[in-house]
C-alpha cells in the first residue's frame, strides 16, 4: 500500500469546496439545518486516530513492551483505517468548508445562516483535524529503518580488520 500523498488530499479538498459551496448556492432552502453535534463526532474520530497512531508508533518502534505485541495484520488495518480516515476527513471537511464559505457571507441575513456557518466552520475544523490525525497513524504504521552497520558496528573504518 502506498502513502497517502498530501497533493491527492489537497486536491480532494478543494473539490469538495466547490461542491459543497454549490450545493449551497443551489439547494440551501431545501437542505435540513446542521446537526449541532457533527463537529463533535468528527473531533471524537480524530481523538480515536491520534490515540491509535500513539499506540501503534510506540508498539512497532518497541518502546511498549509491556502487553501482547501486535500482530502485523492489526498494523495493516490501522494503516487502512488511517487512509480511509484521511480521505474522507478531507471530502467532509471540504463540503463543511464550501457549506462554511456560503452561510459566512450571508450570517447577517437570517439566523439559521449564523447557525450553520458556526457548525459548518467547526466541522471543516474537526475534519482538517481527522486528516492531521490520520497521517500520523499511517506514518506511525510504517516499519522504523534498520541501524546502519556503522552505527551497529562502531564508526570507525578498520573495524574487524587485521594488519
Amino acid at each position: 500500500m502506498r502513502p497517502t500523498r498530501l497533493p491527492v488530499l489537497l486536491l480532494v479538498l478543494l473539490v469538495a469546496v466547490a461542491c459543497g459551496y454549490l450545493l449551497a448556492e443551489t439547494s440551501y432552502s431545501q437542505l435540513p439545518p446542521l446537526p449541532p453535534l457533527a463537529p463533535v463526532s468528527l473531533a471524537l474520530l480524530a481523538v480515536v486516530d491520534g490515540g491509535m497512531a500513539a499506540v501503534v508508533r510506540s508498539k512497532v518502534r518497541g518502546r511498549r513492551p509491556a502487553g501482547r505485541p501486535m500482530h502485523p495484520i492489526q498494523i495493516a488495518r490501522a494503516a487502512v483505517v488511517a487512509k480511509a480516515s484521511s480521505l474522507g476527513g478531507a471530502v467532509l471537511g471540504g463540503v463543511y468548508g464550501g457549506l462554511f464559505l456560503w452561510t459566512f457571507a450571508r450570517r447577517g441575513e437570517i439566523a439559521t445562516y449564523a447557525a450553520d456557518a458556526r457548525v459548518s466552520g467547526l466541522s471543516a475544523g474537526a475534519a482538517i483535524a481527522l486528516v492531521v490525525m490520520a497521517l500520523l497513524l499511517e506514518r506511525a504504521c510504517r516499519t522504523p529503518e534498520p541501524p546502519s552497520a556503522s552505527a551497529e558496528w562502531g564508526a570507525s573504518d578498520d573495524s574487524g580488520r587485521r594488519g
